[in-house]
């Protein structure tokens, strides 16, 4: 049964960028889809973490002000995520996404007293390295990494590893309770966040892009949901943290290469596809 809690991870771990990126595809002509994706899919994980709620009703109000740091970063993360897939390569803003763990990796040296080990050290070296392989472009060729789509990750990155730090951070200080709690009212607040976003962009397009695309935000959102939980699960099995975090990260990340090259068609040089390889190997390493 774990091992099945950990393929099922994995898939749920690409469901950002492979539904995100199917959902852009659909909607390529449309005006402010994004948002439309984002409200959908993050009131689809709202509803899950609700109905988990209602089962458990466990609570404490102070952990407010960690949900309300959650959604803010949650949301963030979720709308970043389909602008980047917009504007950038789909292997490439998954590969950011999961080296967002550079910033949870960094915070625990400071504020959790983890220790600085010498995996530690290859895998930040190896993910400069994968960084620079990635966006590294001849000056002779025409440069496809666009400004728009470094802005959206660094968002992306910024807002994925947050939601790590603040997730782990209540639950270190709470003795692993209120999680279900934490979740909701952080769905709650990232779906009012989307809203207000929605409200703000041309939605001359609303009608047509639900009707055609509904079913990708809410696969993705359901999927995200249930890899979370499954993870909750999967840490009270006798597999090994340095076991599911590597499989996770290399998986997720697999997965979606695939889809990149053989569904999107995505083409990028070599050394991208060996900045790739030399990401899922740091992030294997620091997961560890």
């Amino acid at each position: 049964m774990p091992y099945l809690y950990l393929i099922i991870s994995v898939f749920g771990a690409t469901s950002s960028s492979i539904f995100g990126s199917f959902f852009n595809r659909k909607n390529a002509d449309k005006k402010d889809a994004s948002p439309v994706y984002s409200l959908i899919c993050l009131s689809t994980i709202f509803c899950f973490w609700l109905v988990m709620f209602l089962f458990d009703r466990t609570l404490d109000w102070s952990v407010l002000p960690y949900s309300l740091g959650f959604a803010l970063a949650f949301a963030s993360c979720a709308l970043a995520t389909v602008y980047a897939l917009q504007t950038g390569p789909v292997v490439l803003t998954s590969l950011i996404l999961q080296l967002s763990l550079i910033g949870t990796t960094t915070w625990g040296f400071f504020f959790w007293n983890t220790p600085f080990t010498w995996l530690v050290a290859v895998g930040l070296v190896l993910i400069v390295v994968a960084l620079w392989l990635c966006l590294y472009t001849k000056k002779e060729e025409e440069n496809k990494i666009s400004a728009k789509w470094l802005f959206w990750v660094s968002v992306m990155f910024v807002g994925n590893a947050a939601c790590s730090i603040i997730q782990r951070t209540q639950q270190m200080n709470y003795g692993g309770k209120y999680g279900n709690f934490l979740m909701t009212v952080a769905m709650l607040f990232a779906v009012l966040f989307c809203l207000i976003v929605y409200l703000k962009s041309d939605k001359s397009d609303t009608k047509e892009i639900v009707k055609g695309s509904w079913h990708f935000p809410v696969a993705g959102g359901v999927l995200n949901a249930v890899m979370n939980l499954c993870i909750m699960l999967l840490a009270a099995t006798s597999l090994s943290p340095s076991l599911i975090y590597p499989v996770l990260a290399i998986g997720s990340l697999s997965v979606t290469t695939v889809f990149s090259a053989f569904v999107f068609k995505e083409k990028m040089r070599w050394w991208q596809w060996v900045g790739v390889a030399v990401g899922a190997v740091a992030v294997a390493l620091l997961s560890i």
